[in-house]
């Protein structure tokens, strides 16, 4: 196996993007993809492969190659490192001629060689981590971050059932699918097939959801009769979700800043058959007044540091720290404000976050529920999913109620 030089330009290029420049990773990829419709199927594959785990693995590389971040060329050092990885013989590049000589042993032994290194962390995320969960778990939660996720569906129960579609998935399309014992529409994929033409998709019968994501509108528990405001609903996924479950009746306010995820939100209603969801910014002018005090329940679905998503977006832990935490939870805190005055007496406030961090999860419903507006509601529950331990994607959960 070998790698075209195009190909690794536009890997270079999407590093420099994603790691230089900052700029989110799903979106830099799909751009870069977009720009270079002439490569092939297995070119498209092997970009999207050297870029995620270039990212994923930067440290664990830099470490490998004695690489200096500083460089001319590391970008280039870093997919040197990566074709090392997976037996290539370096091209004569010159922007590879520093590591040409390189001998490389993989994987690194897990005594001798530091955590950080071996599982590719900042400093500051292997500090967070041991102070919030100790070495033992620590040490099973930073390795999961870099297995690979797995791609789960959430079948659509206005269409058919999870057993019907797993039949019909399996029976004409040859995709092999395992249900998950307490998360009702969630199928396990064999392995990632490229869905976005497939005629079920484009029917609706499936949305792309994470297992432990799908769990949210289930602590909604949201009921056929029930208005439900979904305070950041960005694109849309847990509205529709509630949706389904809600047969498509009731009502559901789904706000978000950003009209672009609020189109995107329209167009995966329609194609799923859903009417019940009303899309709103959050900035529409007396919106909380009019609607304060009447919602059965409220979903905030926070904006966080995205730390419990790692496998799917090891971006995050390059361009999160510290200063940009405090910020998402001064953040977090406000919406938390603003929202929960929505709730009517007796309703609930479900609060989730893709972190799994106190910080911005326990110490957040904590300092919430000693505020003047918090003393009004009781904690219920509240639940942190790990990685390690679900194989799915980390996650936070709490459940509030009002007092009569």
């Amino acid at each position: 196996m070998k790698i075209h030089r195009n190909i690794a330009l536009g890997v270079v290029e999407g590093l420099r993007q994603i790691l230089e420049k900052k700029q989110a990773l799903r979106p830099s990829l799909s751009q870069l993809l977009k720009q270079n419709r002439r490569w092939g199927s297995r070119d498209r594959r092997q970009l999207g492969e050297a870029v995620l785990d270039c990212i994923r693995w930067k440290r664990t590389y830099a470490y490998l190659g004695n690489l200096d971040s500083q460089s001319e060329y590391f970008f280039w050092e870093l997919l040197g490192i990566w074709m090392l990885t997976k037996e290539m013989i370096l091209p004569e590049w010159e922007e590879l001629s520093s590591i040409k000589e390189l001998k490389i042993s993989i994987p690194l032994n897990l005594e001798t060689t530091d955590r950080k290194i071996r599982t590719s962390l900042p400093d500051w995320l292997d500090v967070l981590g041991i102070e919030n969960y100790g070495e033992t778990i620590w040490e099973k939660e930073s390795q999961s971050f870099n297995t690979p996720a797995a791609l789960v569906l959430r079948n659509n129960t206005l269409k058919q059932d999870s057993v019907s579609l797993k039949k019909q998935l399996e029976k004409d399309f040859t995709i092999k699918s395992t249900e998950v014992a307490d998360i009702p529409q969630a199928l396990v994929l064999d392995k990632h097939y490229k869905l976005n033409q497939n005629p079920l998709y484009l029917n609706g019968a499936f949305e792309i959801q994470d297992a432990n994501s799908q769990r949210v509108a289930h602590w909604v528990n949201p009921q056929s009769n029930h208005l439900i405001v979904d305070a950041c609903a960005g694109s849309g996924g847990k509205s529709l979700h509630m949706a389904a479950m809600m047969q498509n009746q009731g009502r559901i306010f789904a706000l978000d800043p950003h009209p672009i995820k609020l189109d995107q939100l329209k167009i995966r209603a329609k194609r799923n058959g859903i009417s019940n969801i009303q899309t709103l910014d959050t900035h529409t002018p007396d919106f909380f007044n009019q609607q304060q005090g009447t919602a059965d329940v409220v979903l905030i679905d926070a904006p966080c540091s995205g730390l419990g998503v790692l496998r799917r977006n090891p971006a995050a832990k390059w361009h999160m720290n510290p200063e940009k935490i405090k910020k998402v939870e001064l953040l977090q805190r406000d919406i938390l404000q603003k929202n929960a005055p929505l709730v009517k007496k007796g309703g609930a406030l479900v609060y989730a976050t893709c972190s799994i961090f106190p910080n911005e999860n326990q110490y957040q419903i904590k300092h919430f529920l000693e505020t003047d507006l918090g003393s009004e509601f009781e904690l219920i529950k509240e639940e942190t999913y790990l990685t390690h331990q679900t194989g799915f994607d980390g996650f936070y959960l709490a459940r509030l109620e009002k007092k009569e």
